[in-house]
């Protein structure tokens, strides 16, 4: 969208996301890159909004770092295996203890259909 003003940089829940391309959709055509997010967002948002900014503050007040509760949310792992792949990703970050992996899935489980 050339000329509109950027919003500061922030992360943003796949929830956040497809309600912003919705919005766009209703002021025109999506470009191609858009409408390939559009497209993907519909298929693999779990959540609403609402539940995933719940979600969210219940991942990072048990110790999860913005991006990883934001990733937690977008995969919702099935299992404490998953839960562990996706806390790997951050290589800064001390390994977890089993307790705390299951609190987080409790969290997760919680939010699951």
């Amino acid at each position: 969208m050339i000329g509109k003003k950027r919003d500061e940089g922030r992360l943003a829940s796949v929830s956040e996301v497809m309600e912003i391309l919705e919005e766009r959709k209703k002021d025109g055509e999506l470009g191609y890159e858009q409408q390939l997010a559009f497209d993907y967002m519909e298929k693999f948002s779990k959540l609403g909004k609402g539940d995933s900014g719940k979600m969210q503050k219940q991942l990072e007040e048990l110790g999860l770092s913005e991006p990883l509760a934001l990733k937690t949310i977008e995969i919702m792992p099935i299992d404490a295996m998953q839960m562990k792949l996706i806390l790997a990703m951050d290589k800064t970050r001390a390994p977890t203890e089993d307790d705390a992996i299951n609190k987080m899935m409790e969290v997760v489980k919680s939010y699951s259909k």
